[in-house]
């Protein structure tokens, strides 16, 4: 049974564009196991939230990247053939760093299948942008600016393909500095 829920707009209401400025990311190889989607969902709520959280291996937590939110886009499209249509989910990540850790994060997530997780501003709710099923691909484009006006950052653009457009979680978030959402 479909899960279907009104699409509303009440007059007055704003709806915010963007993410916060801080997302998270993981390497997929460091999760031991996955939060899960309802088996029987009842609304659409539940059709579309993560249940529980990610377990990581000992000691991993998530990184963060501390992002220009309002150069940072966030899209899903659908993908594929009837029957067979998936989300082709896509973030591209506007930050002002050049340093050794934003080369380093270049040079790494170019080549490793990471998990990023993002906070919407209207909601307030996290979103995971990667799949257990599915391979994420990062690609990072570092500049270091040439005029004293310009711009200089690293641009990381993200693919992943999955069933929807980026699950909700409500789950823990272990960061170095601890949870960054205690509210479970």
């Amino acid at each position: 049974m479909a899960n279907f829920g009104n699409l509303d707009w009440t007059d007055g209401s704003m709806s915010v564009p963007g993410i916060y400025h801080i997302l998270y990311f993981i390497e997929k190889s460091k999760i031991t196991a996955w939060p899960t989607l309802a088996p029987a969902p009842t609304s659409a709520s539940e059709e579309v939230t993560y249940v529980g959280d990610f377990t990581l291996d000992a000691l991993a937590t998530w990184k963060t990247i501390d992002c220009i939110d309002i150069k940072t886009a966030v899209i899903s499209e659908a993908q594929g053939e009837i029957r067979s249509v998936s989300s082709n989910n896509k973030l591209t990540i506007k930050t002002s760093l050049t340093n050794e850790e934003a080369t380093a994060f270049a040079k790494l997530g170019n080549n490793t299948d990471l998990i990023y997780i993002f906070r919407e501003k209207t909601s307030g709710k996290y979103r995971v942008c990667g799949s257990e099923m599915f391979t994420t691909f990062t690609r990072t484009t570092v500049d270091v600016g040439s005029d004293p006006t310009g711009e200089r950052g690293q641009t990381i653009e993200v693919e992943s393909t999955d069933f929807m457009p980026f699950p909700f979680y409500e789950g823990a978030i272990v960061t170095d500095d601890g949870d960054a959402n205690p509210s479970v």
